[in-house]
């Protein structure tokens, strides 16, 4: 469909999103978004570094010597990407539990998330902590998550727990499972899900997995991991969502030739053959300006609303994971769900907030009309 006719199919079927529950987990993290100064002009003036490249030219130029600039925080948000993505299904409608470490004492930004949601059950872990640098061109994200290693089969299965754990994932649609990378111990648990929670379900849920960013694990670690994801094959098929940067390091570690990022038949390819090694339903790769799927019906690529100057970046593709799995739970096919990922994404990083039904609607069909870089946003 093209981004109208899009618009007009969600306003007929958005009755049935209400009936289509998703249950989301496990990491949550305060974040603390910030952009660099290059300039002050005046107390409330000022010019940020514009690119990762111009940063990187300042640091490296301060090697051996000293450096210093001014930050400016531009906001205190609830991050993670679990609750990034349940945090934008729910807004579009769509009855959430959220599994998140919050800890004892939640963090108020945690709070209307947890209003939001059918179901919030809280782990007694700390949230991650991340100070994100945000650039027009991307972001950096330097993360405390030490103490995420708290996270383990013997908090899962700690019998109260383990009762929730089951109620949570036994009439869910879905279920959203992110943020692999800074949970030491999170093969281990995927494992326990899949022997001790999943097998006791009554559906075949879509599994859907972010990993987050695996440049700091090793490729050991990697592999482990990607042994142990076919095993929610039992469960229901499984699709393995990736940005660029996530895809490329998979493909070193299993040894598969990169792709050009720029080029969609090299993206395509990787995603191919990605899916072909891991075995699950599907592996999709996102980037800035396309988003592309492998399944077993083939390959499908679409073109994104690019934005070329984001008001923020930081979730952007938390946001697309939620669309994308919105278009599966809806039944659209491949080209759509893709379609729709980009749509929730592209009105985020426009708008800053994640977009309800309707505001969803209205961008599909400025989309569609040309008019997103002229349009006001509220």
């Amino acid at each position: 469909m093209k981004p109208n006719d899009l618009a007009d199919w969600l306003t007929i079927n958005a009755h049935r999103i209400s009936s289509l529950p998703v249950t989301v987990g496990f990491d949550a993290f305060v974040d603390v978004v910030q952009q660099v100064v290059e300039h002050r002009h005046g107390p409330h003036d000022y010019r940020p570094l514009e690119t990762i490249g111009d940063f990187s030219a300042w640091s490296a130029g301060a090697a051996g010597r000293s450096g210093l600039r001014e930050v400016v925080t531009t906001a205190r948000t609830m991050g993670g990407c679990s609750v990034n993505s349940g945090e934008a299904l729910t807004t579009l409608g769509f009855p959430i539990t959220a599994l998140a470490g919050v800890g004892k004492l939640m963090d108020p930004v945690f709070a209307a998330f947890q209003a939001s949601c059918r179901t919030f059950i809280p782990l007694e872990l700390e949230p991650g902590r991340s100070t994100v640098y945000e650039f027009h061109d991307g972001k950096l994200m330097l993360c405390e998550t030490a103490h995420l290693s708290g996270l383990s089969p013997e908090m899962l299965s700690h019998p109260p727990m383990l009762v929730r754990l089951r109620e949570a994932f036994q009439d869910a649609q879905a279920i959203l499972l992110t943020a692999w990378s800074v949970y030491p111990q999170m093969t281990d648990c995927w494992q326990f899900l899949q022997r001790q929670v999943l097998r006791h379900g009554v559906r075949r849920p879509r599994i859907f997995i972010d990993l987050a960013d695996p440049a700091g694990r090793n490729s050991a670690d990697i592999l482990d991991m990607l042994k142990a994801l076919p095993g929610f094959n039992t469960a229901g098929p499984v699709t393995l969502s990736l940005n660029g940067n996530e895809a490329q390091r998979l493909a070193q570690a299993l040894d598969i030739a990169p792709a050009h990022l720029d080029q969609i038949s090299s993206v395509e390819n990787l995603a191919l053959a990605l899916r072909n090694r891991i075995g699950v339903d599907e592996v999709g790769i996102h980037t800035i300006r396309t988003a592309t799927a492998a399944t077993f019906q083939g390959i499908t690529t679409v073109s994104g609303p690019y934005c070329p100057r984001p008001q923020r970046s930081v979730g952007a593709g938390d946001r697309f994971n939620a669309g994308w799995l919105a278009g599966h739970l809806l039944g659209l096919d491949n080209e759509d769900r893709l379609r729709l990922g980009c749509a929730v994404s592209g009105s985020f990083v426009r708008t800053t907030h994640s977009p309800r039904l309707d505001d969803l609607t209205r961008f599909l069909r400025q989309w569609a009309e040309g008019t997103l870089d002229t349009a006001e946003y509220p």
